[in-house]
């Protein structure tokens, strides 16, 4: 018997507005899916917060530096594009906290510095013994009331392990890997911590068995020799060779959904020229951008939208070689309210990644430096260049118990960013069917994050795609561009 319905065989259209990774990423997931793809990205430069820029002779990250392993994900996309051979480790130096004047090794093996082993030596160093003894016998604690989408980090570490477990250990991870302090962080938003809470009933317990987790996978973290940026390129050759169209310096200021007489989207740029028609959308664009672009569709409002944290990176090129003994390890995470350094994080980039050594000169290192904390603006942002490096040398040489003299510093750059509140700070956003939403204020902070969810959006997509791609000639047209609810 015939089928009424007739399958419309031409390629899906879609539209993927921002050129950030999660844009790359689900442009490259949409085009394996058979769907015909156009990026529009408004700058010049691909890749979002994966970023280089040019210190003393050599290109250093000024955004992502590395990929957390969890998942896998990352490393998949890396395998399928060609860049596995370039994959590397840290080195196994461990890292430093600095609180309260003092900067001492935090614990090994904890997760977002909730520690695996509250009596280790270390644990002990920076929490007291009365602190760490607290924290050991926390898993022997019956679990008071059951976790919910509203607990946060910092609620819920000192109920269980102690105000100076959240002070010395959580609070400056928290602000230096999610810039968002922990009594903002729910334990929903950090990845595996609820879950294995909620299985084990302790903090301790969760810290051991994400530890464990990241371990079996081959480390918490890993890196492509000399950078991420390659990753960027690849993708953007990749997505070239699939035959997407990729267009650069143009801002989407608008988009027009379906109606009666156009079936289709319509992108628009600034000067009310339709750039592209399309029978989807992924929007991968920084949350303001995306609530200006789909207004009340998205469900709430721009001013819905919590404010982006404003933070600054200064990396420095410096000339000493007592820096060659690596004197605080990969770097060194600062606990906020000290008056003697502004800095919230330091990362030792030679010293973590001896690739980036190798290609330096003799006693030569660079130091990445981190500004801007939630809710205040990088104490950097109203300094002029040479005032704000002065100010990242002196932070330098506190932090690492180096005096770096003014001319040990060969060069230096500064990188401004905006970064969302990770997802869960705000109702999760209603989308129409044909819409999809990518990025870290949706699927939440860094490369394992922000791969795994563009590349589920876009087959996401693809699946409600699939039956409006399927026309039954019966149907009016009204009917068949009607834009549903997700």
């Amino acid at each position: 018997m015939p089928s009424s319905e007739t399958r419309d065989t031409s390629p899906q259209r879609i539209v993927v507005v921002g050129g950030g990774v999660a844009g790359l990423v689900a442009a490259r997931e949409l085009s394996l899916g058979g769907a015909a793809v156009t990026l529009i990205e408004a700058g010049e430069q691909l890749g979002g917060r994966v970023a280089s820029a040019p210190l003393h002779g050599h290109a250093v990250d000024v955004g992502a530096e590395a990929f957390a392993t969890r998942g896998g994900e990352v490393q998949r996309l890396i395998t399928e594009l060609g860049l596995a051979q370039r994959v590397v480790p840290p080195a196994p130096r461990g890292s430093w906290v600095y609180a309260e004047g003092v900067a001492r090794p935090l614990p090994k093996g904890g997760a977002l510095g909730i520690p695996a082993s509250p009596m280790s030596a270390e644990s002990r160093r920076v929490l007291g013994f009365g602190a760490a003894l607290r924290a050991a016998l926390e898993p022997l604690r019956r679990r008071a009331t059951p976790t919910n989408d509203e607990t946060t980090v910092a609620a819920l570490v000192t109920e269980r392990l102690g105000a100076r477990v959240l002070e010395r250990l959580v609070r400056p991870i928290a602000l230096g890997v999610y810039s968002t302090d922990p009594t903002e962080l729910r334990i929903a938003q950090v990845p595996g911590l609820r879950e294995a809470f909620d299985r084990s009933g302790s903090l301790v317990g969760a810290a051991r068995e994400l530890r464990a987790a990241s371990s079996a996978a081959g480390g918490a973290v890993a890196a492509l020799e000399g950078g991420m940026t390659p990753l960027v390129a690849a993708l953007e050759a990749d997505l070239l060779g699939r035959g997407c169209e990729i267009v650069r310096g143009t801002q989407v200021v608008a988009l027009v959904p379906p109606f009666d007489t156009e079936p289709s989207w319509q992108v628009h740029d600034a000067e009310g020229s339709c750039l592209a028609s399309a029978d989807a959308v992924v929007i991968a664009a920084p949350e303001l951008a995306a609530r200006e672009l789909l207004g009340g569709l998205l469900g709430g409002s721009r001013d819905a939208a919590p404010v982006p944290s404003d933070i600054e990176v200064i990396a420095l090129a410096v000339h000493d070689e007592r820096l060659d003994a690596a004197p605080r390890g990969t770097g060194v995470l600062v606990a906020p309210g000290d008056p003697r350094v502004a800095a919230k994080a330091l990362t030792h980039a030679t010293a973590k990644w001896p690739d980036r050594a190798a290609v330096r000169g003799p006693g030569e290192h660079v130091l990445r430096l981190s500004y801007g904390r939630t809710g205040s603006a990088p104490e950097t942002a109203a300094l002029a260049d040479a005032d704000a490096f002065a100010l990242a040398l002196r932070d330098a040489s506190l932090l690492l118990g180096i005096e770096l003299a003014p001319e040990s510093l060969a060069d230096a750059v500064r990188q401004p960013w905006s970064v969302s509140p990770p997802p869960g700070a705000r109702p999760e956003p209603q989308t129409p069917a044909t819409v999809a939403l990518a990025g870290d204020w949706v699927h939440g902070t860094g490369l394992a994050s922000v791969v795994a969810g563009a590349r589920g959006a876009a087959n996401d997509l693809l699946g409600r795609l699939a039956p409006l791609h399927t026309t039954d000639p019966s149907s009016t047209p009204q009917q068949e561009s009607t834009v549903r609810p997700a």
